[in-house]
């Protein structure tokens, strides 16, 4: 998939090359934006998670990580990418992160609505799924105003009990008005 903006952000995914220098534990070169909060960089990082998967599977560099790019300083904010492909029920969970000095402004929802609006250009995908802990007030407010359908609960291995989110792909083409 390739780059897509939203009002605010570019959103651009993470490259092969970027995903590598990541592995060596060095920052990639941004070319056009710059990094001043180390996002990715310092503190928890889905990296992780994410080069293994790339590793395996280069295509999963275009959705695994995607940087939101804030326009007018063309400063990264924060990411959002998705855990893996979509399983064989078209099931694909979404996780994201905003710098603390950016939360509290939209930019969450912003990006993630434009991570949706993008991977529901995959015909595979038919449910989009979010994840989030009880403790977690930003994350809670946000998938409530968005009004996804909570279907249970997860133990995670990282964050411990979470709520599992979900809302069908044409709930949410028909609720938020995407074609």
């Amino acid at each position: 998939m390739p780059a897509f903006e939203t009002e605010r952000l570019i959103c651009k995914p993470l490259s092969l090359l970027d995903y590598a220098s990541f592995e060596l534990g060095e920052e990639p070169q941004w070319n056009g934006f710059s990094n001043p909060f180390k996002h990715l960089v310092e503190g928890h990082s889905p990296l992780v998670h994410r080069i293994p998967r790339v590793k395996i599977d280069p295509s999963f560099a275009e959705i695994g990580l995607i940087l939101a790019i804030e326009k007018s300083e063309n400063i990264i904010i924060g990411s959002a990418g998705f855990h893996d492909q979509p399983d064989e029920n078209g099931m694909i969970e979404i996780g994201f992160g905003i710098v603390p000095d950016f939360q509290n402004r939209g930019y969450g929802k912003e990006l993630l609505h434009g991570m949706w609006k993008m991977i529901l250009e995959d015909s595979r995908v038919k449910t989009l799924r979010y994840t989030v802990s009880k403790d977690n007030a930003p994350s809670m407010h946000i998938i409530e105003n968005l009004n996804f359908n909570l279907v249970g609960e997860q133990i995670d291995e990282e964050d411990g009990p979470e709520l599992i989110f979900e809302l069908s792909s044409e709930d949410y083409k028909s609720r938020f008005g995407v074609n």
